[in-house]
């Protein structure tokens, strides 16, 4: 009798599983439609739109919030196709570009992503592009990728927070060779979590390689950039312009670190523990990371 009872209760539990996901599958992807892009429109400021980054197309997506608005678009760096993303908020705006290219179903013309908003924990929204229409369908997942008509908004707490270590992170340079950070304790290392595409990471460069020429003579400082692009996009982005940090390219484990959001800065001390964390960038950020090197060092 008891196993029958038991058997009951897990054939109760499947059925109400397979109707959560029956109800989940019947929920629809929402849609908008692209329209032209004019600099009038002023959605994403110029000087965000650096490294011949070109905007041509956006739409408005509905998170169903007030105080929380989505922009999507798409454009070009050169011939490599683009989409874009702003987000507005309460706790600031951000602009993000990626590279279409990858992403591209060339057999039904369209381009298909989830990107997870960093400020919100394991919550995204599923994008499809649809380059022929200029239709673009989208829908919001929980943690859970349970689809939503609206954003979820469960606050994110990054895995680097100041005064933690930093983690046992293993990426490869350009030349091939490994870098380990755990190999790097007893010296200061500043980070740089950046993209080709990133404008606010382009802003930064000149600055970054002030610092760079300045400790040049001090063997104790590293300055280490990790790019979320691919190799040969690395490569041929700084043969146009110069950034002096030692160049090491994103893989899972960093992106599980940092998220997809650039750029990130970071300094971590000779112990090993971070003593700087911020998002977000802009040409004077150098001197804020000049001045706490200094006491690092002093």
């Amino acid at each position: 009798m008891k196993k029958f009872i038991v058997f009951g209760i897990v054939a109760i539990g499947f059925v109400i599983l397979a109707s959560f996901s029956m109800i989940q599958n019947q929920i629809p992807y929402l849609s908008t439609k692209l329209s032209p892009y004019s600099s009038g429109l002023d959605i994403i400021p110029t000087h965000l739109l650096m490294g011949s980054i070109t905007l041509e197309k956006y739409a408005k997506i509905e998170t169903g919030f007030e105080d929380f608005q989505m922009y999507i678009g798409t454009a070009k760096q050169g011939n490599v196709p683009l989409y874009w993303l702003k987000t507005e908020s309460s706790k600031g705006n951000n602009f993000h570009c990626f590279d279409m290219s990858n992403k591209m179903d060339v057999s039904s013309n369209t381009c298909r992503d989830t990107f997870r908003y960093d400020r919100f924990n394991n919550n995204s929204v599923e994008i499809i592009l649809h380059l022929s229409t200029d239709e673009i369908q989208y829908i919001w997942l929980d943690e859970n990728k349970n689809k939503s008509e609206k954003a979820i908004f469960i606050p994110l707490y990054p895995p680097l927070k100041e005064g933690e270590m930093f983690p046992d992170l293993t990426v490869e340079q350009l030349n091939g060779e490994k870098l380990s950070f755990s190999d790097l304790n007893g010296k200061t290392v500043v980070i740089n979590w950046w993209a080709t595409y990133c404008g606010n990471c382009i802003a930064e460069m000149p600055g970054f390689n002030k610092l760079v020429e300045q400790y040049k003579q001090n063997p104790n400082i590293l300055f280490v950039a990790i790019a979320y692009n691919k190799k040969e996009d690395v490569a041929r982005f700084l043969k146009n312009i110069e950034f002096n940090y030692i160049q090491t390219l994103a893989n899972e484990e960093s992106v599980n670190i940092f998220g997809i959001a650039q750029p990130v800065n970071i300094i971590v001390n000779s112990a090993g523990k971070i003593c700087h964390y911020s998002r977000g960038g802009h040409p004077d950020k150098y001197l804020e990371i000049e001045k706490i090197v200094n006491i690092l060092i002093e």
